[in-house]
């Protein structure tokens, strides 16, 4: 149990680390068009928009 612990903390920490060093790139037009289509509210932020 202790090493399934670790591990997760370590998954995380890494999952963070690469999340800070590589931020998610901005929606291209194509997809914002696919949005719309679905009925999505299109937003200019892209974490905290929903789908």
């Amino acid at each position: 149990m202790t090493r399934a612990v670790l591990l997760a903390a370590l998954f995380a920490g890494l999952g963070l680390a690469l999340r800070v060093a590589n931020p998610p790139l901005p929606t291209d037009e194509a997809f914002r068009d696919v949005l719309r289509f679905y009925g999505a509210e299109v937003s200019n932020t892209r974490e905290t928009s929903s789908p």
